[in-house]
């Protein structure tokens, strides 16, 4: 293929086109930001791997497995062949083998065949093995003239899993700084000096002095080398991964060495405990994370050396791994693989050049091309990725293409052996011109600022309010930027379908903040919440921007009171992504393998911008529970607003409120209404042996926290009424099974005349409907078919003609937490600010501001210098007795974390597009006294409630 193949790859065929695509990893090879301007090039900048797969057989036969048929391209053959390209022979008679471009190989037949250690341990992890292996070809693969690549992060972690410490040994931590001191640290070479001196003074007197002069020496470095390695910036980062607190690396290491110990136990069959296992699996790929994400940080300082040395221009290109097996789950090469999609986002200055065969499926994380029947297609698309990622915009880590299974025919060889290596920078006389520069420039500096030694007079303090703010925010894997910001310090917040949404919301943030007077007394709330879509995601609109629309507004109208006494109030926004996955991190939170975490970026920030509490969340998540937790343990109340989940309440700490009710209360009136609603039973028909029709629950199984709790609870309050007929729902399934899901909740409503209870997320409503309204059953039912929804989509709220237009079929009923006065003042000045119309989440958002905002007030009163765990005990007691808000009367603390009687409605949207109240329960801020029944003529009591959930007391 491309410069002297051996004999068994002579015969290598090449797919249709293939040399474009060569071409164009040949150009990032050699330069990882090739296209960029010099001025606007980065240290962010990461390349996505490259995945080739064979084409798909005809239809009818049988898929192909291992080695493709005699006269058709082996993607793996391929990837093995590119190696050519990256050498050439060296210059001189002995012609050896030069490399262009640090590469490794990956080889799993040479991995299978190392040997089994003699002492009767285990074998090493093969993945551990194989980074090994890469790092060494790397290093062994350096150009002529780039000099020599030092890996410290990668050695010293490397080390510590493979160090053996005494059986004696009672500090692990200085065990462990003895052992990698040993290894890696500069030692002293005196060997010259006690020579010399011997021969003047004697060889006893001579060393002994010199002794007496080297031990203390000696001593001060030992000590300095373990106050680096442990307390030194450069590897902090290990802490976080591994969910371990503070900054020793000693304490990082003693971990990660007991982490990889676990997973080798289990490895091994040795842990007796059951879940032994799963924990080691876990502990396996974090030790796998830890190892490949130390390469990654080595290569990227290797990549760019200081700007005054000679090497950095001679080290533009990437290095490259080839992995030419990528075969099934849990072998090496899709270990590694895995590892680097995991990993990746967290590390944008990433220069590893991947390129693989898959051998077996390809991993469902992976962004699949399909092949097309224009050639060069293939290498436009793989241009693009490339381009987007020198230039550090954000991007899936892992793509797969498909090679054509036509061969070339020769004409890709031929232009490929016109230029058979890659085209790299060599070595140039030049170089030295930026040592040089560099030392002048020193010399000049050094000799200028002898003038700041001795000032002519005293210099003007520093204003530190004029001082720029600090970015609190990170772009993750999906393209969303997670963290906070106030609206002016340059961190957008706003991505995927909504971010136009974000953005004016953020803009108009920023204005209002800047109006706050720093000198006068002032506090900043956060809203947190989930803000964003990733950038594959159609999910719908989330349902916290009328929440902070809300919030916006009553920020405005507080700050431009004149009381007496008050305090100002600024506002930051924390986005924590879809499925509040970066919003924290560990403990119920098991899905988010990074190392972001928005909670801990909230409690760095209380200090610095006088944080007193929190508010929104607005999910019923565990890892929303998880932020509550997180936020608590340093005294920082959180005030959820649109959260309903019965754990938030039961299980959350002292710290957190909520200005909903929960599914208990929720689930009450939504039986009730079932059982007894004229206008949902003219839609439906009685169970046989039943006064109520069916209820066809839909519900996600996983999401124990909303929508099983809530499911559970309203078939244990409909019990008496009538029958349940359950529908899984998965929130995650990424819609391949909504239509068989609304097939079977059709089938199910023809066969019963029952109604549909959707106890599903808001974002996946649309999914559903969309494939119920093109269902034969639903469309020809003779009537439309009711849906009560606890959670229903914003934009059908906000929008209720869309539903006779997109959904005929169906009739929607839900329930809202509040109805503000559309007349009102509320409404009206919400309308004017933003062009929408309200309803319960903007009430919510407007409140939860204005109580946390009279908390304030009432404590700075009798301490103006109060910190958020003041917030936290006033609402615990006194509390807020009958707040009158927008979303009702209100009354927190004594024991109570949501307000009891708390209104609760029920609202349809009728066939014209309009809606109605059809049941009204609870507390309301026009009434006197509180609403107790419903129905025409008020027929039908409202529920009793039960008793408030009362978390822990300590």
């Amino acid at each position: 293929m491309l410069q002297r193949l051996p004999e068994d790859e002579q015969n290598l065929v090449l797919p249709s086109g293939f040399d474009e695509i060569v071409r164009v990893v040949d150009l990032y090879a050699a330069d990882r930001q090739s296209g960029v301007p010099r001025l606007r090039r980065s240290s962010s900048r990461r390349l996505p791997a490259l995945l080739f797969a064979r084409a798909p057989q005809e239809v009818d036969t049988p898929p192909s497995v291992g080695s493709p048929p005699e006269g058709e391209p082996d993607p793996s053959a391929l990837v093995r062949a590119y190696r050519k390209r990256l050498l050439r022979p060296g210059p001189g008679e002995a012609r050896h083998l030069a490399s262009l471009v640090p590469h490794a190989l990956v080889d799993e037949a040479q991995l299978a065949c190392e040997p089994v250690p003699q002492d009767g341990s285990p074998a090493e992890d093969p993945h551990i093995v194989l980074l090994d292996k890469v790092a060494r070809r790397l290093r062994a693969t350096m150009p002529d003239g780039a000099g020599a690549l030092r890996l410290g992060e990668f050695e010293v972690c490397l080390s510590v899993l493979r160090c053996q410490l005494p059986a004696d040994a009672v500090d692990e931590r200085t065990a462990v700084r003895n052992l990698l001191y040993g290894r890696h640290a500069w030692t002293f070479g005196l060997g010259a000096e006690v020579t010399r001196l011997s021969e003047d003074l004697g060889p006893k007197k001579g060393a002994a002095l010199l002794r007496a002069a080297a031990v203390p020496v000696a001593l001060l470095w030992r000590w300095w080398y373990g106050v680096r390695l442990n307390h030194g910036p450069r590897r902090r980062w290990v802490s976080g991964m591994l969910g371990e607190t503070g900054r020793s690396f000693l304490g990082a290491a003693v971990a990660l060495r007991e982490a990889h110990l676990r997973a080798r136990a289990a490895a091994t069959g040795e842990a007796l405990h059951p879940a032994a296992g799963a924990a080691g699996a876990r502990d396996a790929a974090a030790v796998r994370q830890i190892l490949l994400t130390a390469l990654i940080r080595d290569l990227a300082r290797a990549s760019r050396p200081p700007f005054w040395s000679r090497r950095r221009p001679r080290r533009p290109w990437s290095f490259v791994v080839l992995l030419p097996g990528v075969g099934a789950a849990g072998t090496p090469s899709r270990k590694f693989l895995d590892t680097f999609a995991d990993v990746a986002e967290d590390n944008p200055d990433c220069p590893l050049l991947v390129l693989g065969a898959a051998t077996a499926d390809v991993p469902q994380y992976v962004v699949r091309h399909a092949g097309q029947d224009d050639v060069p297609a293939p290498a436009r698309e793989i241009a693009a990725l490339y381009a987007s990622g020198a230039t550090g915009r954000p991007g899936q880590a892992v793509h797969a293409f498909t090679l054509p299974r036509t061969p070339d025919g020769g004409s890709a060889a031929d232009r490929l052996a016109v230029r058979p290596t890659v085209r790299v920078r060599g070595g140039r006389h030049q170089g030295w011109a930026r040592p040089i520069a560099a030392g002048t420039a020193l010399l000049l500096v050094a000799a200028g600022s002898g003038y700041e030694l001795w000032p002519s007079g005293s210099r003007a303090p520093v204003d530190d309010s004029k001082a720029a703010p600090v970015a609190s925010c990170h772009r993750v894997r999906t393209g969303e930027v997670v963290g906070l910001t106030d609206g002016t310090d340059g961190c957008d917040l706003a991505h995927g379908l909504y971010a136009s949404q974000l953005g004016t919301l953020e803009h108009t943030m920023g204005s209002q903040n800047a109006q706050v007077d720093p000198s006068k007394p002032y506090r900043t709330l956060v809203f947190f919440a989930p803000l964003s879509v990733g950038s594959q995601s159609r999910r719908t609109v989330p349902t916290g921007l009328q929440i902070l629309r809300g919030a916006l507004l009553a920020q405005k109208e507080v700050n431009s009171l004149n009381l007496k006494h008050q305090v100002q109030v600024r506002l930051l926004v924390a986005n924590a992504g879809e499925y509040f996955h970066y919003g924290s991190l560990h403990g119920l939170n098991t899905k988010n393998l990074s190392h972001t975490d928005v909670s801990r970026m909230i409690v760095d920030r209380v200090a610095r911008d006088h944080i007193a509490a929190v508010f929104g969340l607005t999910q019923s998540r565990p890892e929303s529970l998880q932020a509550a937790i997180e936020l608590g343990t340093r005294g920082i109340p959180v005030l959820g607003t649109g959260v309903t989940g019965q754990p938030m309440v039961e299980d959350s700490p002292v710290s957190y409120f909520q200005l909903s009710p929960p599914d208990e209360r929720v689930a009450q009136i939504m039986a009730s209404f079932a059982g007894r609603s004229p206008q949902l039973h003219t839609l439906t028909k009685p169970a046989p042996g039943h006064p109520a029709p069916t209820a066809i629950v839909v519900f996600d199984p996983d999401d124990t926290y909303f929508s099983a709790d809530l499911k559970d609870k309203f078939t244990s309050d409909y019990a008496t009424a009538g029958p349940v007929r359950l529908v899984p729902y998965r929130e995650s399934d990424g819609g391949s099974q909504t239509p068989a899901v609304a097939a079977n909740v059709c089938a199910l409503v023809r066969q019963t005349g029952g109604f549909v209870l959707y106890a599903g997320r808001s974002s996946v409503m649309h999914d559903l409907f969309y494939y119920l309204q093109g269902d034969k059953n639903c469309r020809t039912h003779g009537g439309r078919v009711p849906v009560l929804a606890e959670s229903p989509a914003p934009d059908l709220v906000l929008h209720p003609e869309l539903m006779p237009q997109n959904y005929g079929s169906l009739t929607l009923f839900y329930s809202q937490f509040s109805l503000p006065d559309a007349n009102g003042p509320f409404a009206q000045g919400f309308r004017k600010a933003f062009a929408v119309h309200t309803d319960s989440d903007a009430a919510a958002g407007y409140d939860a501001l204005k109580i946390l905002f009279g908390v304030m007030t009432d404590i700075s009163g009798t301490d103006p210098d109060f910190r958020p765990s003041s917030v936290v005990t006033f609402l615990q007691s006194p509390g807020v007795k009958d707040y009158v808000g927008e979303s009702g009367i209100m009354t927190l603390g004594n024991g109570a974390k949501y307000p009891r009687g708390k209104e609760v409605h029920i609202r349809e949207i009728t066939s014209a597009g309009t809606t109605v109240t059809d049941l009204t329960c609870g507390a309301l801020a026009a009434s006197k006294d509180p609403v107790t029944r419903w129905g025409p003529s008020d027929q039908f009591a409202c529920p009793p409630e039960t008793e408030p959930g009362v978390g822990p007391t300590s």
